[in-house]
């Protein structure tokens, strides 16, 4: 009989938690937490060296010094989230290891969410609920208004698989739509910013959905959030890294 392929688990994934029995008629599993040893200390004795495959997230950097070098016979990354941003793939492409990832199965429920914020941020309903749970409405009778989604002009930073949803989606609040990508998308009638500095300065709201990249980094610095004014709002629905942070908080602080 033919032996199971062995996977190794990190940060198990909801997947694998919920179809555990089933996906072990067919694998040999070794989850990495069930060892007292810390992760990189467990792969380096050699835990792991006949795994072929790896199920993972997105919350374990995985690394050529401190994951890979100690997979000698890994072939197959599947990660469950959508980024790969935490993934060495210079060294998977350099050693032939192939690399799955969620793609766009998350795609409607991120757009769904970036929705829910705006709505949340315009409408002040989390900061309405502080309020009225502080008990400062027994003195403080009057709260301000929110404001209206519809009318706002909103520019999307990644017209992706995520960005183009959430596009569809505020268009039918009646938002005003503007976008910047890597390039002009053809089959998209929204105007088209060459960068996110021009992008930032003629909207009230930035929505970032572009992937992690060395040209993505820090891309939301002190000359796009001075475009995007005092008022403006960010949904960053893309990893923190996109925005620079000290920067932020200095925008935040100074006003």
């Amino acid at each position: 009989m033919e032996s199971k392929p062995t996977v190794l688990i990190l940060n198990p994934p909801v997947v694998y938690l919920l179809h555990k029995s089933l996906l072990s008629r067919h694998f040999n599993f070794i989850n990495a937490r069930d060892s007292p040893l810390p992760l990189y200390e467990f792969l380096a004795a050699g835990n792991a060296a006949g795994v072929t495959a790896m199920l993972t997230n997105n919350n374990t950097p995985i690394t050529r010094e401190g994951v890979l070098r100690h997979l000698p016979a890994l072939r197959c990354i599947v990660n469950t989230s959508a980024g790969t941003d935490h993934i060495d793939l210079a060294e998977c492409r350099r050693r032939g290891i192939a690399v799955a990832y969620g793609g766009a199965v998350y795609s409607d429920d991120c757009a769904d969410l970036t929705v829910g914020l705006l709505l949340d941020v315009l409408r002040k309903i989390s900061a309405a609920d502080r309020f009225v749970r502080s008990g400062a409405w027994e003195t403080r009778r009057k709260y301000p208004l929110g404001n209206r989604l519809g009318g706002k002009k909103v520019g999307i930073v990644g017209m992706g698989n995520i960005g183009s949803r959430v596009a569809k989606r505020l268009e039918a609040f009646g938002c005003s739509l503007s976008y910047t990508s890597r390039k002009q998308k053809m089959s998209v009638s929204y105007p088209f910013c060459s960068d996110v500095h021009e992008l930032a300065a003629k909207v009230d709201v930035l929505v970032l959905c572009c992937a992690l990249t060395d040209q993505t980094t820090c891309m939301i610095d002190k000359d796009v959030l001075s475009a995007l004014g005092k008022d403006g709002i960010i949904i960053n629905i893309a990893r923190g890294s996109i925005l620079d942070e000290k920067e932020l908080v200095k925008c935040l602080v100074e006003g």
